[in-house]
């Protein structure tokens, strides 16, 4: 009997995910995405954040528009990808005990965006967070899926189709991921410290999840 239960639940895993309703989500007007329902929503100050679960993993994302006087110049490919690099470094620097993998230059159409993997040994097991960093229309878009290594074989393909489905407005193009002027000449400086400043708020906004999900996952199994 105990081996026609273990079968059984084995069977319903992909069912049970496959079954969950994603919907199209506008995030505003220029980047779209699809999401569970059920997501929980906050903006103040135009800046932006949103925690959707899935049935393996958990869904943050971020939106942080640039500032004139701080946000680096960004007028050219190399300088976008030197932007990228210094958000990966940052997400190092307040991430010590923590591994990064899997760095990877993608495209969404014509939209370059980077990925990465923050790989946490939370002590009861490894939690996964897979990023993809996008900047554009004056924004930086942080996507994030958190899943823990026990469920790695069904939030893998959760990950790709949460990916998969960011979108960019068709009437954007490539010249809407630079700047809109060098913003910052004069104080070039301010603008590194800014970057690393945003990432530890990112990441103080995704530990603060974690932690409410262990909490959570800990009441469940007690």
């Amino acid at each position: 009997m105990k081996k026609i239960i273990i079968l059984f639940a084995i069977f319903m895993i992909p069912v049970l995910s496959q079954a969950q309703i994603w919907d199209t989500f506008k995030i505003d007007s220029a980047v779209s995405v699809k999401l569970p329902k059920g997501f929980t929503k906050t903006e103040t100050d135009k800046k932006y954040s949103l925690v959707a679960i899935s049935s393996f993993g958990t869904i943050l994302i971020f939106k942080i528009p640039d500032i004139p006087q701080v946000t680096p110049d960004i007028e050219k490919d190399r300088h976008l990808k030197n932007f990228y690099d210094d958000y990966i470094k940052s997400v190092k620097i307040s991430s010590a005990n923590a591994l990064i993998t899997g760095e990877e230059d993608k495209l969404i159409g014509e939209f370059k965006v980077k990925d990465f993997t923050l790989q946490i040994d939370t002590g009861s097991g490894i939690l996964f967070r897979d990023f993809r960093i996008l900047h554009a229309n004056s924004a930086t878009y942080t996507f994030e899926f958190l899943y823990q290594n026990i469920h790695k074989e069904y939030a893998i393909p959760e990950r790709n189709k949460f990916f998969n489905s960011i979108e960019v407005n068709e009437n954007l193009s490539r010249s809407d991921q630079y700047t809109i002027q060098s913003l910052n000449s004069d104080k070039p400086d301010n603008s590194k410290y800014l970057t690393w400043g945003i990432i530890v708020l990112i990441l103080a906004g995704g530990l603060a999840t974690i932690l409410v999900l262990l909490k959570w996952g800990q009441r469940r199994n007690s």
